[in-house]
Order: C-alpha cells, then sequence, then structure tokens
C-alpha cells in the first residue's frame, strides 16, 4: 500500500462537507473492508487523485448501496472497517487537524488469503483436500511459482490478475515448485489465485508457499464479507463437468469444480465459497446401497479423511448454505421417503443449529428423473414445508430442472459447464431476491 500526502482543499465545499457528515452519522453503521486493495490515494474515493467533498459523497453511496467494489484505501484508521470514524478523519484531514492519512497505519507482513478449509496446524504450509480450496495473494514481480505437495492426482485453476491460466496438475507425490506465470509486467501489484479443481477423494495437498521473481509477496487480500457455504455430492464437486461425452469414465482431468454451479453462484454475487462435496455421498445411503461415511459423517471434518480434526464452524460463519443431496440416495435401489426425509431434517437442523441466521437452500436435481425425481423431491419438500411452519422463516427449496441433451453432458452422464451455467443463474438470481444482493 502507497501512502500519499494529498493536496488539501478549503472553501465552500466544507460547508455542505459539514452538512452531509451529519446527516451520514445518523444514516450510516460500520461496514468491513472487503475487496482486493488496487493502488490508490487514501481518502481518494472516486479516483480523481484529489481528497474532497466528492469523495464523501462517494463514501455515502457506499453505505446506502453496499457497493462492494470499493476498497481498503478508504478505511482511513486501519482497523479493517468502514465507518462513521473513518469518515470524521476526512473531515479533520480537510480540516487540517490531520496532516497524512491513512493514521495509525502499522506495517502489514506479507501473507496468503486462504478460502475454504484449511488445517494450519503444520508450520510447514496448510494442508487442504475440500473441492474449491482457493490460495489467493497479490505481489510485485514479473514471475511466480507455487510449491504444493500432493497426495493425489490433483488439478488446480490458475487465476492471474483476473484471467483463468491453463491449469496445473500436481501428481501424487510432486512437491517441485511449478511456474505460474512469467513475463509478467514489473513494477505493478497483480494478484494469483489457486483453486483447487479436484475433489475430496483424490487426496490431499499441502501448500509450501509462493517464490516471486523480481519482487516480492504482498499483504494478504481481504476476503469477501459474502460468504456462501456448498454442501453435496458429485454435482456439486464438477464430476467430470468438462468431459465430452457421457460415455467417458471419470477423469480427474476433466473435474473442474471452479466451473460448478456453486462456484460460479459465488463469483456471480461476489461471495466467497467454501465447499464440502463428494462424489457417490448420500444421507442414508450413498451411491450403490453403501452405507459407509454418509455425508452428515463427514461433514464435519476439516480434511476428509482425517476422522479426528473437526472443523470449528464459528471460524467462517456463511450467510447463506446450499445442500444438494439426495440423487445418490434414489440413484440406486429402494430408499424409504420418510427415512430419507427424517435423515435430511436431521441434517438441516444440524446446519441451523451452527448458523442460526443463514439463508438454507434444499435443492433437489439436476440428475435424477421420473420416479426419482418425486420421492426425492416430495421428501426434501416436506422437510421444507415442516421447518417453515415451526418458525423457520428463512429456509427455501430451489429445483433444478432436470439436465437436457442440448446442453451436453460431461463424464458418466454428469452435469456439463453448461448446465452448472444455467443452474448458477437461477441460484444467483433467487438469493439476489431474498437476500438483496
Amino acid at each position: 500500500m502507497k501512502k500519499f500526502n494529498v493536496t488539501r482543499k478549503s472553501g465552500a465545499f466544507l460547508i455542505v462537507f459539514s452538512m452531509l457528515f451529519v446527516l451520514f452519522l445518523a444514516a450510516a453503521g460500520s461496514t468491513n473492508v472487503s475487496a482486493t486493495e488496487p493502488a490508490g490515494v487514501y481518502g481518494d474515493f472516486n479516483g480523481d487523485n484529489n481528497v474532497d467533498a466528492l469523495d464523501f459523497v462517494k463514501f455515502k453511496k457506499y453505505f446506502i448501496e453496499q457497493d462492494t467494489t470499493y476498497y481498503k484505501y478508504m478505511d482511513l484508521n486501519s482497523d479493517s472497517a468502514l465507518d462513521a470514524m473513518d469518515l470524521a478523519i476526512l473531515k479533520q484531514y480537510l480540516l487540517g487537524m490531520v496532516k497524512t492519512l491513512p493514521i495509525n497505519a502499522a506495517p502489514e507482513k506479507p501473507g496468503v488469503l486462504l478460502v475454504g478449509r484449511f488445517d494450519t496446524s503444520d508450520s510447514a504450509g496448510p494442508k487442504f483436500g475440500w473441492s474449491t480450496s482457493t490460495i489467493k495473494a497479490s505481489f510485485t514481480g514479473t514471475a511466480i511459482s507455487a510449491t504444493i505437495k500432493s497426495s493425489g492426482d490433483n488439478w488446480f485453476n490458475v487465476i492471474i490478475d483476473g484471467v483463468v491460466k491453463t491449469p496445473v496438475n500436481i501428481p501424487s507425490g510432486s512437491s517441485s515448485p511449478i511456474t505460474l506465470a512469467s513475463g509478467l509486467k514489473d513494477g505493478i501489484t497483480h494478484t494469483v489465485e489457486l483453486v483447487r479443481r479436484t475433489e475430496a477423494w483424490i487426496g490431499e495437498a499441502q501448500f509450501l508457499g509462493f517464490n516471486v521473481t523480481g519482487g516480492e509477496l504482498l499483504p494478504a487480500p481481504l476476503p469477501s464479507t459474502r460468504r456462501i457455504e456448498f454442501i453435496g455430492d458429485s454435482i456439486t464437486c464438477g464430476y467430470g463437468n468438462e468431459g465430452t461425452t457421457q460415455y467417458q469414465s471419470f477423469t480427474t482431468k476433466n473435474e473442474n469444480a471452479y466451473m460448478a454451479y456453486g462456484a460460479i453462484t459465488a463469483r456471480l454475487l461476489k461471495a466467497d465459497p467454501t465447499t464440502v462435496c463428494w462424489s457417490g455421498k448420500g444421507l442414508v445411503q450413498n451411491y450403490g446401497g453403501d452405507l459407509n461415511d454418509l455425508m452428515p459423517a463427514v461433514y464435519s471434518r476439516v480434511l476428509p479423511y482425517n476422522t479426528t480434526l473437526t472443523w470449528d464452524s464459528s471460524k467462517w460463519t456463511p450467510q447463506v448454505v446450499v445442500i444438494n443431496l439426495g440423487t445418490n440416495d434414489f440413484s440406486t435401489g429402494s430408499v424409504d421417503k420418510t427415512t430419507f426425509a427424517t435423515a435430511y431434517s436431521n441434517f438441516v437442523t444440524k446446519i441451523r443449529g451452527q448458523y442460526p441466521d443463514a439463508h438454507i437452500y434444499c435443492a433437489a436435481g439436476p440428475m435424477l428423473s421420473g420416479d426419482q425425481l418425486t420421492k426425492c423431491k416430495g421428501a426434501i419438500t416436506s422437510v421444507v414445508d415442516q421447518k417453515k411452519a415451526s418458525g423457520d422463516s428463512k429456509i427455501h427449496l430451489i429445483e433444478f430442472p432436470v439436465q437436457l441433451e442440448s446442453n451436453g453432458y460431461g463424464e458418466d452422464w454428469h452435469p456439463s459447464v453448461k448446465t452448472h451455467e444455467l443452474m448458477a443463474n437461477q441460484l444467483a438470481e433467487t438469493i439476489k431476491t431474498d437476500l438483496g444482493w
């Protein structure tokens, strides 16, 4: 972060500024800073390299409209919140009472932002295994590489400066540095994201660090204030979604959780996602009738295969939880509808206990059809209706249409990227309506 001493303006605008200031204090609360920081002048909210009453107007607009495109250089006392105190500091600056912005700023250490469930107990680096687990950083320099240790054939999306690059493969046993980007423009801030494409059963990975050429790692980007947790099976994992035909068998290369409906929905809503999904998992039975490690048993794990390390749900509280389970329960064999409804209700109760204020979306579709879909949807609908009747106004049913051949299929008849995009658009619009996002 560069700190600038900007030219102080004086004059008639201060009268207008003071009047607006009083109105603001009556209306504004506190908002967490929520976006990756660009280069900017502290206090300059409209990007004209001046600090004046126009910036105050923009600041007020931020609070009224909750515009998430504002950045950390609005935080004038470096307390990671945007509130009336920042506006008071701005007024003091304009009146000459404060000489530089920001005030009380402590140097920030280089770092990374982890989005998802990570085990950080090993000083060598965080371990992770769930889909869409994400590592973000800002840096200067002309190239960047990462060292990741993998216990399975894992794949990662690489996003540099917001542009998705060719995915990288980290084979089982590999721990060598891999180049993520080179030939970057020198002297400016770049961003990097590593997003796990592959799912839980492929094996955990461990992030051992970034290495920057010709520059340095900067303070970690800030998380979004919007958070969504997705819970599901192969559909949520993006199983085979980059395959070209339904007759292909599963390959790790063609599984892309970043392009599954959950991750796409999160990007549409500028939210951070946590994804807990595992192909074949169900609530009463897994695919094929298997009863081992049902989703309720694995849901609380930090690492998919670690039965003793439990995720502390208070560390990350989502405003939205999406549950898409039941496809495997009803896909093979005969499942009693009442038994499934009871298990589903118990799982929703667990989620509600963790997140009392979250909106919970109970999804059906898009792989089941016919009698299987009727039974599954009927059971889920009964649970939603019962919860609503008991006073839970933040539980919802969302039905994804049955996938169409015209939109293509992924491997083993799973949804294609096109189908995932359609699901994401539907879900994002529903959440926007319900939460005002």
